[in-house]
């Protein structure tokens, strides 16, 4: 462990934090700014669709492979290569003169969010010594939530009064501003390099399983689960490939020894998707339940949903703290059982009534502000330094992964209980008269509702698990 001044660990958090805040800032923001894009440029929504999209791609694909490269080659050298990659990223699109050119920008941005995410983590452990690690992790998690959390009023804001080039202006200003502060807070922390093989058939097999994997995802929750299988079977396959080459290499990408001889870590990571898998889609599905069932406006929509993830910022530091004091497990699990909690109030609560929507939402963000950072805490402690990287970047694929699975299963169930045309006309905005539309979007929200609920509470054993 590296010994620094407070000083010097305040500043290297800060900056950990910004580049925490990055990622689901600028894929929030990405989002909530298309329609304002595809009038822009004039882009049918096929195209237009693929600005978000695109920049979550490298995520969940490339993030064990870069958390191990930094093992190898450095962290800080990884994490500042993150940064100029999103200053490129973001210098393009800002000045983008078509649709491509910002897909292209978003796919950059989303690389170097690639290496930034588990960069944080990463970097954290490392400087932090246990007592104190749990703490800078809460303030890492709560950086995560204020991104999600402010994105859409800060971008609707800057696209309103100066234009939607200026949201990623000031994403160029704020990368810039963490580049440079990472020259000089870094300085002389970066471990030696170690002189080890690079696994790259390893590397190459499990990018084309989750790569594959996640494609089949984003593809098939619009156009059925059969169509596109055969991406599936290549995941399926290369993830099997994956397996064989990891346990012959000498030095392998990923120690599979990890999650089978190690429960904390195993369980933590687990834990870290069911609770991504049940949570994530819930903004979505409760923004439209709202809008198009209940009839409110957007502003009155977003002030209701935001007591999820204000509670979620708040306590995040504070849990980090309590799991340096008292254990990481155990406050996890609490986590897990109030999210749990929260599912089951939504499902026996009059949801007709916005202020039981919020008061579950509330706990919601309380049970998730209690889980988050014990989680990574227990995660990351339950590894030697050599492998913080790694080990960052697969509790962030669980994460993206987790996201990915909660949003297309949660779509999907949706769209079948409305039908195909029904979508089409929800999704444009179009108020809809049919009291069957609503019952539909109701009972399929039930459905995700009672899954949330199985897997959260499952999420709590899980929390629990530690070695024998």
């Amino acid at each position: 462990m590296i010994k620094l001044s407070s000083g010097r660990k305040r500043l290297i958090l800060f900056t950990t934090s910004l580049a925490a805040f990055q990622t689901p800032y600028n894929s929030t923001v990405l989002s909530f700014i298309t329609p304002v894009l595809g009038k822009y440029f004039h882009a049918p929504l096929n195209v237009l669709i693929y600005v978000p999209i695109i920049y979550l791609i490298p995520l969940p694909t490339l993030m064990i492979t870069l958390g191990r490269l930094s093992d190898i080659y450095g962290r800080v050298r990884m994490f500042r290569t993150g940064f100029i990659l999103f200053l490129i990223g973001s210098i393009l699109g800002s000045i983008a003169p078509n649709i491509y050119v910002l897909i292209i920008a978003s796919l950059i941005m989303g690389f170097g969010s690639s290496i930034l995410s588990p960069g944080s983590a990463a970097i954290v452990s490392q400087v932090f010594p246990e007592g104190e690690r749990g703490f800078a992790l809460g303030i890492n998690a709560m950086a995560v939530y204020l991104g999600l959390t402010s994105a859409p009023f800060f971008g609707g804001l800057i696209t309103q009064f100066l234009g939607w080039r200026f949201v990623l202006v000031i994403t160029t200003i704020l990368t810039a501003i963490g580049l440079v502060i990472s020259w000089f807070s870094m300085e002389g922390i970066e471990l030696p390099r170690r002189i080890v093989r690079v696994d790259y058939l390893g590397a190459l097999t499990f990018t084309l399983a989750i790569l594959s994997v996640v494609m089949y995802l984003i593809l098939s929750a619009v156009n059925g689960w059969l169509y596109y299988i055969y991406l599936l079977v290549i995941g399926v396959v290369s993830l099997a490939a994956f397996i064989v080459i990891e346990r012959k290499v000498v030095n392998p990408m990923l120690d599979l020894n990890l999650f089978t001889r190690n429960v904390s870590f195993m369980a933590g990571n687990v834990t870290a998707l069911l609770n991504y898998i049940s949570t994530y889609s819930v903004p979505f599905l409760f923004s439209l339940y709202l809008q198009v069932v209940l009839g409110y406006n957007p502003f009155v929509a977003g002030l209701i949903l935001v007591s999820e993830p204000v509670f979620m910022a708040a306590l995040s530091p504070v849990s980090g703290k309590l799991s340096d004091k008292y254990g990481s497990r155990e406050i996890a699990a609490l986590g897990m059982g109030l999210i749990g909690l929260a599912f089951v109030m939504l499902l026996l609560l009059n949801i007709k009534y916005a202020i039981y929507i919020a008061i579950s939402l509330m706990i919601l963000g309380i049970g998730f502000g209690f889980f988050s950072a014990p989680n990574t805490n227990s995660v990351m402690g339950s590894v030697t330094p050599d492998k913080y990287g790694v080990a960052s970047g697969v509790l962030g694929t669980m994460r993206f992964m987790g996201q990915l699975l909660s949003i297309t299963v949660a779509s999907a169930i949706l769209v079948s209980y409305l039908g195909k045309y029904a979508s089409l006309y929800l999704f444009t905005g179009i108020m809809m008269g049919n009291i069957t539309v609503y019952q539909s979007i109701i009972t399929g929200l039930r459905v995700v509702l009672v899954i949330s609920a199985v897997l959260s509470f499952i999420g709590v054993y899980t929390s629990l698990l530690r070695e024998k």
